[in-house]
């Protein structure tokens, strides 16, 4: 963990809800850090380019409001959505994220969008994989 964020590219800001809620204390060393382990590697697999977070923690309230499942990891402070980088093709950037959830990561979901890719560390035995059509993420 660093002052600013769970890791060296990942703020507490980034991982606040859009509606103004930071990331719940009870988490930060828990969630947070695994999550960060896992945006990190991902990270790094896409040339260590700087990565743009869509959405991460989401209050209930938000997540409603722009339109999540009802059982979001978001909401469980679990999920990242990243933004396709302008520099990979949303096939590129998804062979990618597949690829790292598949290399034996804690990432045990993972969605598919226009905007890029959702990322999440659910308590899971095994990958939940799936093609979203939202055309926005929590631009709410």
């Amino acid at each position: 963990m660093t002052p600013t964020g769970p890791s060296l590219h990942l703020s507490w800001a980034e991982l606040g809800c859009k509606d103004g809620t930071p990331y719940p204390s009870i988490w930060r060393r828990t969630r947070a850090v695994a999550l960060a382990l896992e945006f990190e590697a991902f990270r790094h697999l896409c040339g260590d380019r700087p990565l743009e977070i869509l959405s991460g923690f989401r209050t209930s309230e938000w997540n409603r409001r722009v339109g999540g499942a009802g059982n979001s990891q978001h909401v469980q402070g679990r999920a990242l959505d990243i933004l396709k980088p302008g520099n990979f093709t949303l096939e590129q950037f998804w062979n990618l994220a597949h690829a790292h959830a598949m290399d034996r990561s804690g990432v045990f979901g993972l969605g598919r969008y226009p905007w890029g890719v959702h990322l999440d560390i659910r308590p899971a035995n095994r990958l939940v994989v799936w093609n979203g059509s939202r055309p926005d993420a929590d631009n709410g």
